[in-house]
């Protein structure tokens, strides 16, 4: 599993909006995609997929505050299946 953190929000900014997510839970998403849109005094801006696989667990809803450095969703990338697999 890949945590999907906010990080640097520039300018001294530590607070975004969620705004829309692109993906529910359960979708597959590719290493590179627009995962979520979110708002700062900075404007408008997306965080992106870190690894592709499914979009196992979304931590915060549309209009809801994320500080920087918070968990907004989890990536199952099957990394532990297939490390799983391998001990059989």
């Amino acid at each position: 599993m890949k945590e999907v953190l906010l990080g640097e929000l520039g300018g001294g900014v530590e607070e975004a909006t969620i705004q829309r997510w692109f993906f529910e839970e359960g979708d597959t998403v590719s290493e590179g995609e627009d995962l979520v849109e979110l708002t700062s005094e900075n404007g408008l801006f997306t965080v992106q997929a870190n690894a592709a696989g499914t979009l196992a667990e979304v931590y915060y809803d549309e209009g809801e505050a994320v500080q920087k450095g918070e968990v907004l969703c989890m990536i199952d990338d099957d990394e532990d299946a297939d490390k799983d697999g391998e001990d059989e």
